[in-house]
């Protein structure tokens, strides 16, 4: 990540504002490119790395029955999606026309939800977090087209609406596949039924909420007329034992609801979520309303991303390890995994150092604390063993019917999982992607190769960039681990309480400190940050920054001056370019509502606030305006 001078503003006071400061001449120069609803840094390597993905995939479409050239070639095919017009979904909208009565449509859930159309409801098949050896089956709330949950009951001008354009869209999208556009406002009128059931966003992050198993006979009880036992069944799930159940009041409460709902507006809604999950797929005039929506509304972008990109990334979504390997093999050189697994080392030697030094942390639960950092597993760059795509058969011509066969391809491969023991070499993110993830039931820290490119990573540059950059994003990582939730899982990965009471207490002190901090911020508009639903993500900002900017003064103890600068100065600069960004109000006003993220430019300055070592290395007095004050600054690790 090259600091450039340019990107700067250096009219911008670092003391008052030093996101501004570090990216004022960046952001003036790039405003936000029509097809996207934002740009930054992750945003550039993204696109960096889809046109190395755009030259592999179409060297793989010059050779018919490549799977990857097929997928490639099929979604650029545009007459072919126009030719074949509704007929890959044709079959599931028969069905939907043709259920009668309430009853006859939960009997189409399991063939709706083994095609990837998650309607009522959704299931996902994950390391169980009773046993990290074996897979469990849980059932989640799915099945909202607005996506957050508070936009059904937003009485905001700006929320209103947008549920007036829902409505809209809803009844177009009805008349496009023959259902009529009159049962719009009563499929608004249902999700928002669906929607009182659902947990909000900061519920779902609760991890003693949402772990409720049930065995068989315990789930029949909890919903007998939804007859989810028999469900399992039909969806090929007959294995599972027990079930994990995400939101038992939507369960509970789903049975009333579908009851009280007229048959026509179910088979609406079912029909719309057909439509919804494949509208990228299908003829023109049916993808080009899903984007005046979604798109315009939702993600605030301009126009349409290019054909070309958008198959990438639903390629990327269906077969994403495949394109993956293919990608690492020309892209990423497993020597580049070596600058990076030196990283980690230091900064797991940072976050030990962290956890022997804590003043509110016990000594019980610090050894505890350190038998779980020992056992992270860093998985760095791309799997040890590429996943096998063997059986599955696409054609040049029929998009949407590959997607439904790639969708269904892996839902099989999943299920497959509950008879299996845990396979702790696989990696739940395809490794071309620009982003990294703990795993709390696997206890490990997974970096793709995507990510590990320049700006964000580069093995050329001084420790100072690349600390501030890719090292922060790894501390961050780490401290997953022990953040709000992610403490709560062991050392093997079970979900146990491992802390004595008196430290939990004063862990959850500490993180209190941290929600009234983000919750005091706005984003636009008088649109607050939630402080619970980005608490872990603030944790481990906080924390990922504090352990990064250590373990870089230990490496970097006696590097010179750069172009001016030293390496405390140089590594906040990194930090901050990481961050950079322009953002589309519309996208940020969704963001605020669904991502358990902060925004962008608050993970520089939110952190920075509370840390010493930034004022120290900016030369700014102990009152100024960007710090805390110095009796409500947060440490936790």
């Amino acid at each position: 990540m090259a600091l450039r001078a340019s990107d700067r503003d250096p009219s911008a006071d670092p003391g008052v504002d030093f996101y501004r400061f570090a990216n004022g001449g960046w952001l003036d120069a790039n405003p936000i490119p029509a097809g996207y609803g934002s740009w930054g840094s992750f945003e550039e390597v993204s696109r960096s790395n889809e046109l190395a993905l755009r030259e592999l995939l179409e060297r793989a479409a010059e050779t018919p029955g490549d799977l990857l050239g097929d997928a490639f070639a099929a979604g650029l095919d545009l007459d072919a999606i126009e030719a074949a017009g509704l007929e890959p979904i044709a079959p599931l909208l028969r069905e939907i026309e043709g259920a009668q009565d309430q009853w006859a449509v939960l009997a189409l859930l399991p063939k709706l939800h083994r095609a990837g159309i998650f309607a009522l409801f959704g299931w996902g098949v994950t390391v169980d977090h009773d046993d990290s050896n074996r897979y469990l089956l849980w059932l989640v709330q799915a099945g909202l087209g607005l996506a957050d949950r508070e936009r059904y009951f937003d009485q905001s001008d700006a929320a209103v609406e947008l549920r007036a354009a829902y409505v809209e869209h809803v009844g177009a999208q009805l008349a496009h596949v023959g259902f009529g556009a009159e049962r719009a406002g009563s499929v608004l009128e249902f999700e928002t039924q669906l929607a009182g059931l659902h947990l909000k966003g900061e519920e779902r992050r609760d991890v003693e909420r949402t772990h409720n198993r049930y065995t068989r006979g315990e789930l029949a009880m909890l919903a007998p007329e939804l007859s989810l036992v028999s469900h399992l069944s039909a969806l090929g799930a007959g294995a599972a034992a027990s079930v994990n159940v995400e939101n038992t009041r939507l369960f509970e409460g789903l049975e009333e609801v579908v009851a009280t709902t007229a048959p026509a507006t179910l088979r609406a809604y079912l029909a719309f979520t057909v439509v919804r999950t494949l509208a990228n797929a299908l003829p023109k005039h049916i993808d080009d309303e899903d984007f005046a929506f979604y798109g315009r509304r939702i993600k605030g972008q301009q126009q349409q991303h290019e054909r070309t990109k958008r198959v990438i990334d639903a390629i990327g979504e269906d077969l994403g390890e495949a394109l993956a390997e293919r990608y690492v093999a020309v892209n990423f050189a497993p020597e580049a995994k070596e600058p990076a697994a030196t990283m980690v080392e230091a900064i797991v030697e940072e976050m030990r150092a962290s956890i022997r030094t804590r003043e509110w942390m016990g000594a019980e639960t610090r050894a505890r604390a350190e038998v779980k950092l020992d056992a992270i597993r860093v998985k760095i760059g791309y799997p040890d063993r590429w996943r096998d795509w063997s059986g599955l058969e696409l054609s040049r011509t029929t998009y949407a019917a590959n997607r439904l066969k790639a969708t269904r391809f892996e839902l099989d491969r999943q299920l497959a999982k509950l008879t299996e023991p845990v396979d702790r070499g696989e990696w739940e993110m395809p490794a071309h992607i620009v982003n990294a993830y703990y795993h709390p039931s696997l206890n490990e820290i997974v970096v793709p190769a995507g990510i590990l490119q320049p700006p964000l990573f580069d093995a050329e540059a001084d420790d100072a960039v690349n600390f501030g950059g890719i090292g922060m994003v790894i501390a961050h990582e780490i401290t997953h681990g022990f953040d709000d939730q992610g403490r709560r899982f062991d050392a093997d990965g079970a979900l146990r309480e491992w802390w004595t009471a008196d430290d939990a207490e004063r862990f959850n002190a500490l993180a209190e400190q941290l929600v009234a901090q983000f919750a005091a911020y706005t984003v636009l508009d008088g649109v607050a940050v939630n402080g619970r639903l980005t608490l872990g993500e603030n944790i481990a900002d906080l924390g990922g920054m504090a352990l990064a900017q250590r373990a870089h003064a230990r490496v970097a103890a006696d590097a010179p001056e750069i172009d001016g600068l030293t390496p405390a100065q140089r590594f906040f600069l990194a930090n901050a370019t990481l961050w950079r960004a322009n953002i589309s109000p519309d996208l940020q006003r969704t963001l605020a509502g669904v991502d358990p993220h902060s925004p962008r430019f608050l993970r520089v300055l939110g952190p920075i606030s509370n840390l010493e070592a930034f004022r120290d290395a900016y030369g700014l007095a102990d009152d100024a305006p960007i710090m805390r004050a110095p009796e409500e600054r947060i440490e936790i690790w």
